[in-house]
Parts: structure tokens; C-alpha cells; sequence
């Protein structure tokens, strides 16, 4: 009898001789792979609106009107990239339900989500400073240069966030990257670090 859908192919293979006794631990794992894809696709949207909020906070304080300008075509381009983000996360997520090891798809996408995530941040992070240095430069002509809360509020906790959030995308696409080349030379009994 041959397989008539990709399920029965699954079923086969899962039902033949030296199949792995954890498949209901592979099935898991593969369940937590696409939640962790669905939950790196969370936080690409919530960047995206956290970095539009802080610009058009900023414009309510704009100096002139190319910082104006320059905020509106900034907030612009990070929706434009969350777009795209968007609809690549689809994509990969889609591919899911085609390869017939579940396990090693899953996580190979959540690896391609998680490196996908980090470029988008560290665009996002880039468009941010063309809006905020200029807006900043501007701040310093009208408050002073002086250290007081106003500047930590507006300019040094915004830029250490910014610090903090591009080295941690550093090290999860190191991850990422590392998983992925473990996933292809290492068997799927295995699971690669979370």
C-alpha cells in the first residue's frame, strides 16, 4: 500500500522499525519550535511599535522641520521593514507543514526567525539613531549640555537600551547560527540548546 497523503507518510515511517522511542518528545519539541517562531514574530511587531512610538513621542518636540521630516520618513521606513519582516515570518512558517521531519523544520525555522529578528532589530535601531542623533543635536541647542534627568530620560537610557538590545541580538543570532550548523551535522535524538 503506498502513502496517500503526507500524513501517511509520516505515519509509515513513525510506525517503522528503529524509529526514536521519543517521538511524542519530538512532536513536543517541534510544537515548542513553532511557538518560539510565533513568539520572535511578537516581538518584531512590538519593536516595530515601540521604535515608531519613541519617534513620534520625539516629534512632539521636533526643533524644526527636518527633524519633522526626517522623523516621518523614519517611522515610514520601520513599518515598511516590519512589512517585509512580516511577510518573511510567514513564509517560514508556512514551510513548516511541507518537510516530513517536523522536528529538524521547526527548528531550522525558528534558527532563520531568530537571525531574521536580529537584522530587522539592528535596522531598526539604525533608522532610529538617523531620526534621534539629529533630533538630539537639536535638544542640546535648546536644554544645554549639562547632565540633568531631562538628557538621561531623552538621550543616555534610550541609547543604553538601544547598547543593551543590539548586543543581545549579537548573541542570539551567535546562538541561532551555532544551532543551525548543529542541526546539520548532529542526529534529531538530540535537542540543541533552547
Amino acid at each position: 500500500m503506498t502513502p496517500n497523503s503526507e500524513w501517511d507518510r509520516w505515519a509509515e515511517r513513525w510506525l517503522a522499525p528503529g524509529v526514536p522511542a521519543d517521538l511524542d518528545a519530538l512532536i513536543e519539541r517541534a510544537t515548542r519550535a513553532r511557538r518560539g517562531s510565533l513568539r520572535i514574530r511578537m516581538a518584531s511587531a512590538a519593536m516595530a511599535i515601540f521604535a515608531v512610538a519613541v519617534i513620534g513621542a520625539a516629534l512632539r518636540h521636533a526643533g524644526n522641520a527636518f527633524e519633522v521630516s526626517l522623523g516621518v520618513i523614519v517611522a515610514g521606513a520601520i513599518v515598511t521593514m516590519w512589512v517585509a519582516d512580516l511577510v518573511t515570518s510567514r513564509r517560514s512558517i508556512a514551510a513548516l507543514d511541507a518537510p516530513e521531519d517536523l522536528y529538524l523544520a521547526a527548528r531550522r525555522a525558528l534558527c532563520v526567525r531568530r537571525i531574521g529578528f536580529a537584522h530587522f532589530g539592528w535596522i531598526v535601531i539604525a533608522l532610529d539613531l538617523v531620526f534621534l542623533i539629529p533630533w538630539w543635536i537639536g535638544g542640546f541647542q535648546v536644554h544645554g549640555y549639562g547632565l540633568h534627568l531631562g538628557q538621561v530620560l531623552t538621550m543616555w537610557s534610550p541609547l543604553a537600551l538601544m547598547a543593551t538590545f543590539v548586543g543581545w541580538t549579537i548573541w542570539m543570532r551567535r546562538r541561532a547560527l551555532d544551532e543551525l550548523r548543529q542541526l546539520e551535522t548532529k542526529p534529531v535524538d538530540r535537542e540543541p540548546n533552547p
